[in-house]
């Protein structure tokens, strides 16, 4: 017996996202990749879409009564959403990092040199006082939509007593995954401001009509992120578009429309952001390294002029006797 539609199309993305993680885990073992780098954090989204794949290929293959995987590919779905929306902002902050004259990100400004590695991540999550960053709030915006998608698909898991607990279960699921994709897709929305601002700023700091290759990689990796914002929300409220509508289930499985509707608006273009951000290693290859911000070089000149004083001081007074005039 060969398998379904489901479960083909789950089988053909495993691959897919498969080699992506080779790939990144080759260049983390040869070193081209480092480990602290936006790089780990779309190797965790690949991981998560790998978990994501294995759960629909099973659902594929068991069929409509497994309900409890359902809802775990569908909540492995949504963190593998907020995963990639997390990476094209750290991607673009480093960007900002490296290519700016001031080497800096208004994002996520950079923290000095010998900082704890705990540190930025406390102040990443900081909302209020000198240390607060605007991506402190897309943070929390992220995590709260992430939250509420979670807590609506995890209703449905365990089954309902009755039919009519089970649609008051799916009607609230609706709803909450409405809202949830909703606050990703403004953060969506949000981030094409950023690129073209990033892209104004480049233009003008270099007096150049183009912009920098890693910058359009963004940009045309942001369409595909509105579409998979978009579709989450029609899915909550479109039947036809709906995991949980009867309607969309044939006598082996999922009707083929439903499923093609759901790889091409969703798992295809999750997939090709992913891609098209690995993309950037090759458009980032020659840009500059990250160098010492302007306050921290003044710091240290500061520092140094104190430094120079003292010893001056402490070799004049070396054998004589103090002054004690006023």
């Amino acid at each position: 017996m060969g398998l379904n539609t489901e479960a083909s199309a789950a089988l053909v993305f495993l691959i897919l996202y498969a080699i992506l993680f080779v790939i990144l885990i080759l260049g983390h073992i040869t070193g081209r990749l480092r480990l602290r780098s936006r790089y780990s954090i779309i190797t965790f989204h690949v991981a998560i879409r790998l978990a994501s794949q294995a759960t629909g290929l099973a659902f594929g293959i068991v069929g409509y009564e497994a309900t409890d995987l359902l809802v775990a590919y569908f909540i492995l779905g949504a963190e593998g959403y907020f995963t990639l929306v997390l990476c094209t902002y750290r991607f673009l902050i480093s960007w900002h990092y490296h290519n700016l004259e001031s080497h800096d990100s208004w994002l996520e400004p950079r923290d000095p040199p010998g900082t704890p590695w705990y540190k930025p991540f406390i102040e990443s999550l900081t909302l209020f006082g000198k240390k607060r960053r605007p991506m402190a709030v897309l943070h929390y915006l992220l995590i709260a939509a992430n939250a509420i998608i979670i807590s609506g698909g995890s209703q449905l898991a365990g089954g309902s007593k009755s039919v009519k607990d089970f649609n008051s279960s799916l009607l609230q699921a609706k709803i909450m995954r409405v809202v949830g994709q909703s606050i990703f897709l403004a953060i969506n929305s949000f981030l094409l401001f950023c690129i073209f601002d990033a892209l104004r700023q480049y233009k003008t700091e270099h007096q150049s009509r183009k912009g920098h290759p890693t910058l359009y990689v963004l940009l045309a990796t942001w369409p595909l992120l509105f579409i998979r914002g978009l579709y989450g929300i029609l899915s909550g409220v479109i039947p036809a578009l709906n995991y949980f509508n009867p309607d969309n289930y044939g006598e082996h499985g999922l009707t083929n429309s439903f499923v093609i509707s759901e790889y091409i608006l969703s798992t295809t273009t999750e997939w090709a952001s992913c891609a098209l951000l690995m993309l950037t290693y090759l458009t980032s290859r020659n840009d500059p390294s990250k160098l010492p911000l302007k306050e921290w070089t003044d710091a240290g000149k500061e520092v140094a002029q104190d430094k120079g004083a003292a010893e001056t001081g402490e070799k004049g007074h070396t054998g004589s006797r103090p002054d004690i005039s006023i």
